[in-house]
């Protein structure tokens, strides 16, 4: 019998420990998460890596080739391709009420043999450049909801991005060098900012700039209220305002970017929306009142008159296998109809690739367009989905602008309006949490309106009458792999 109890005791200590033990191994091999941010005296230091890598081929691009600002005609464009890179190190630095944030970026697309290869001059420094991508130091409020004030290069999204928005998906990405103001007045969030788009000059000795003619260059103004009255409804106000004065920020001749070169664009949005249960939409409207007075406009100009709207409304499904969400939406921008009033509404710095399709050749600007997308996620941090877009120009005559705001062209009417359907599959998968891979391939069918602008910039296969004759369909396909860190 004492053997009987002194070996169920000895079970029981053998058990004890080797739960003892085996708990002190998995605790040894799930070790705490490690601080995101470092201690370098009264400052509190938070380092940040993003390396992006991605590859992208187009058939029969609607946007390459062919005619040139300059009245020339080059070669038909059949295929395109290339990799882009994008690398941002950043640090951030916080003591009490004063934060700073200073991000370097390098970005460029591959194919730069040494050692003759340049960063890149004119219109390809764009895609091959090193710099701060953000450096900015702000002041503020201890409080839950603090007041702030921010100054230097900084990125800046209001809304939807339709109107101001971060265009994170372009091989650089957008930040306003501007000073901004952000204060909490009851329950309304209120925001001020001003900022430069394009400098003054000549800039002074001290700069090395002291030739040229005089240009006043471009600025910004922006003043935002939010009212987040119900979790399915908050209102925005906004209110835009854009000076140019010659700053030629755009390079082609169309008429679109000659109004956006010199004079005043003033823009007003009021834009509801809601987030809820599964529930998500919003509804915008926005008026544009100002003067054109650059290139073909005239030292009397021409009033601006120009409107828009968009909608889009969504649910997903979170109790059904692989949580399917729908989504349906529409936009109208007016276009110019070419009288002395001009009429094509100006997105001033939207965002790329989110709301108007993969391809990036459709604008809120002289647009109508309807869409409905189903994203699906069969596995964990695995997203499927399909998008099919309708669209056609508002005024046949306008210009036809992509989503980076170039002209795609414009052609003598008559001829029809309609651009085409898109259709957008993408996946996107996170094998790591640290490592982003996404994958998409678009297709477009070419409408009447855009083969016959197509035709007008010499964009397609010369004909023995001299005419040309576009392609039925342009495709695009994308790889992304990106690395976060933290």
């Amino acid at each position: 019998m004492r053997a009987a109890q002194f070996a169920r005791k000895l079970a029981a200590f053998a058990a004890f420990t080797a739960a003892g033990v085996f708990a002190r191994g998995a605790f040894a091999q799930s070790p705490p998460a490690a601080p995101t941010t470092l201690a370098l005296g009264d400052w509190q230091l938070a380092p940040t890596l993003e390396v992006r890598t991605r590859g992208e081929t187009r058939r029969d691009p609607v946007d390459l080739g062919g005619a040139d600002a300059l009245g020339g005609t080059g070669l038909r464009v059949r295929d395109a391709w290339g990799v882009l890179e994008r690398a941002r190190l950043g640090l951030g630095a916080e003591r009490g009420a004063l934060r700073a944030q200073f991000t370097l970026q390098d970005a460029h697309a591959w194919g730069s043999p040494s050692p003759a290869g340049v960063l890149g001059t004119g219109s390809r420094s764009a895609f091959a450049q090193i710099g701060a991508h953000e450096a900015w130091i702000e002041a503020r409020t201890a409080s839950a909801r603090p007041w702030f004030l921010r100054v230097g290069r900084q990125t800046l999204a209001w809304g939807d991005g339709r109107l101001l928005g971060t265009a994170d998906w372009s091989p650089v990405g957008r930040a306003l060098d501007a000073a901004r103001a952000h204060a909490p007045i009851g329950i309304i969030d209120v925001e001020l900012f001003a900022a430069i788009l394009a400098s003054p000059s000549p800039l002074g000795v001290a700069s090395g700039d002291t030739f040229g003619p005089t240009a006043a260059g471009a600025e910004l103004y922006g003043a935002q209220a939010a009212w987040p009255i119900d979790p399915l409804l908050k209102l925005e106000l906004l209110a835009l305002a854009r000076v140019a004065r010659g700053s030629r920020v755009s390079s082609d001749a169309s008429r679109f970017s000659q109004a956006r070169d010199s004079g005043e664009t003033y823009t007003a949005s009021l834009r509801a929306s809601g987030d809820h249960r599964g529930w998500k939409y919003a509804v915008e409207g926005a008026y544009q009142l100002g003067q054109a007075t650059g290139g073909s406009f005239g030292t009397g100009g021409a009033d601006r008159r120009a409107f828009a709207a968009a909608v889009y409304g969504g649910r997903t499904f979170d109790t059904i296998v692989w949580t399917p969400t729908l989504r349906i939406g529409g936009s109208y921008a007016s276009g110019d109809d070419g009288g002395t009033t001009y009429k094509q509404f100006d997105p001033i710095l939207p965002d790329v690739h989110t709301w108007h399709g993969a391809m990036d050749v459709f604008a809120w600007s002289n647009l109508i367009e309807g869409h409905a997308s189903v994203t699906v996620a069969p596995w964990t941090d695995t997203q499927l989905g399909v998008e099919y877009r309708y669209a056609r120009m508002a005024e046949a005559g306008g210009d036809w602008l992509g989503g980076y705001l170039s002209s795609i062209g414009r052609a003598p009417e008559p001829h029809g309006a309609e651009l085409g359907h898109e259709i957008d599959l993408g996946a996107r998968i996170r094998p790591w949490t640290p490592l982003e891979l996404s994958a998409g391939y678009s297709l477009l069918a070419l409408g009447d309106g855009a083969r016959a602008v197509m035709a007008a910039q010499a964009r397609g296969r010369l004909q023995a009458d001299g005419t040309y004759a576009p392609a039925e369909f342009a495709h695009y396909t994308y790889l992304t792999a990106t690395l976060f860190v933290p």
